[in-house]
C-alpha cells in the first residue's frame, strides 16, 4: 500500500510539473512564474534517495502543503537521474550537471527561484511537514527580502 501511494503521489507531482521531458527552461518557467505571481520550486532529487522518497510521501504528501504548492509555486522536477537538459540562465546541460552548478550534492535539495530567476533559498536535507509548510509560507510572503528563516521563526513566536 505504502509503494502505491508513493507511487500515486509521484504521478501527481509529474502531472504538476515541468521538466519530465526534453529541455527545461527555467528562465521561461520563472516568466510564467511571473505572470501568475508565483515562484519557482526546483526539487533536486535522486531516484532511489530514502529522504528523497520521504520528502515526497510526507511534506509533498500534505493536504496543506499541496494547496500551497498548487496556488503559490511551480514545481519544476529535477531528478539527477533522468537525462534532461535544463537551461538556467548562461547554464544549459544535463539535470546532473545544473545541479553540480548550482553547488548540490545533498539530496533532496529544494530550491527557490523569483520572479527575476533568481534564486533566492535553497532547503538542504528532508524537512518534516510542519517545517516544510512554514518554509512555503516564508518564500511566499517574500519574508527572505527581510530577515533568514531562523528570524522568520523568531517572528511568528513573537506573533502568537
Amino acid at each position: 500500500m505504502r509503494y502505491l501511494k508513493l507511487f500515486i503521489v509521484i504521478i501527481l507531482l509529474n502531472i504538476l510539473s515541468y521538466g519530465k521531458e526534453g529541455v527545461v527552461d527555467i528562465d521561461q518557467i520563472a516568466n510564467e512564474a511571473k505572470s501568475e505571481k508565483k515562484h519557482v520550486m526546483l526539487f533536486f532529487h535522486m531516484t532511489h534517495c530514502p529522504y528523497c522518497i520521504r520528502m515526497i510521501d510526507n511534506a509533498f504528501s500534505d493536504k496543506v502543503a499541496k494547496q500551497k504548492m498548487h496556488k503559490d509555486y511551480i514545481f519544476v522536477d529535477v531528478n539527477v537521474d533522468d537525462s534532461d537538459t535544463i537551461k538556467y540562465k548562461e547554464f544549459q546541460g544535463s539535470k546532473k550537471d545544473f545541479s553540480k552548478n548550482l553547488n548540490i550534492s545533498f539530496y533532496p535539495t529544494v530550491v527557490f527561484i523569483d520572479d527575476k530567476s533568481e534564486i533566492v533559498y535553497a532547503l538542504k536535507g528532508y524537512r518534516d511537514t510542519s517545517t516544510f509548510n512554514l518554509i512555503l509560507d516564508y518564500i511566499q510572503t517574500k519574508a527572505y527580502l527581510e530577515t533568514d528563516f531562523a528570524g522568520y521563526l523568531t517572528d511568528l513566536e513573537f506573533r502568537d
